[in-house]
């Protein structure tokens, strides 16, 4: 696993994060995390990306994108997705919670791709379900508000 960092979160707690919410049987992936002026993003390509090359190879590539706007002090949660859709609505306290939220969704991705006909959540559907991912990504950021 490779990290870019081009924000200024410690690449320490960004790997904690990552090894945090990592389900099984997912390695060999580049995560990207950059700032962004629309709010929290993730992206997962599970198959990699024309412009991330890596000596000749193309491994599965997240881009999270964090709110470089946001304050230092948090005066209300942000809310995640509170229309009904095929994503789960979910309200985060601190930029680390987001962070944690986007790349537990983004890896849940990845699972996705690796295990075909796994366990999904109730109403999910199709092999990439966002329900199934947003579903994983709340269980994982309950865990990590629990430690």
């Amino acid at each position: 696993m490779r990290l870019e960092n081009y924000t200024t979160v410690p690449d320490a707690t960004l790997r904690e994060i990552i090894r945090f919410a990592c389900p099984p049987g997912v390695s060999g992936f580049d995560l990207a995390v950059k700032n962004s002026s629309g709010g929290y993003r993730g992206r997962a390509y599970s198959r990699g990306t024309g412009y991330h090359e890596r000596a000749g190879r193309c491994p599965p590539y997240i881009i999270v994108g964090r709110w470089k706007e946001q304050p230092l002090r948090w005066l209300k949660p942000y809310k995640f997705c509170d229309w009904k859709s095929a994503y789960l609505g979910v309200t985060v306290y601190s930029d680390v919670e987001a962070i944690v939220y986007i790349v537990a969704h983004e890896l849940r991705h990845l699972w996705q791709e690796r295990v075909k006909r796994g366990h999904r959540v109730w109403g999910a559907r199709g092999q990439h379900s966002e329900r199934d991912a947003d579903a994983y990504a709340l269980h994982v950021l309950r865990e990590w508000r629990r430690k």
